[in-house]
């Protein structure tokens, strides 16, 4: 096992799955936007979906790399990064 106590197959597996759920919620959201007026009502919804598949982007990118914390660093998503480091912080760095 490496990186977050999990294997690298497993750790690949998990990040297919986030970014195949990251792909639904994109086609959602590309059909929900097909009608203006529903964007009109609904803006920060389609925004908080948009944001929640480039959040399972950047945990997909994280369980991929060859040394995850070191990723959570690279995160771009800075709330995300912020949580990750704090749970970093309060198991010790391991």
């Amino acid at each position: 096992m490496t990186g977050l106590g999990l294997s690298h197959r497993l750790r690949a597996q998990i990040a297919d799955e986030l970014e195949c759920t990251r792909e639904e919620i994109e086609r959602l959201g590309a059909i929900l936007c097909s009608d203006p007026a529903l964007v009109e009502r609904h803006v920060s919804a389609l925004q908080a979906l948009d944001m929640l598949g480039q959040q399972q982007l950047a945990l997909a990118a994280i369980l991929r790399a060859d040394d995850p914390q070191a990723a959570i660093g690279d995160t771009p998503l800075e709330r995300l990064r912020v949580r990750l480091e704090r749970a970093l912080e309060h198991d010790g760095g391991s």
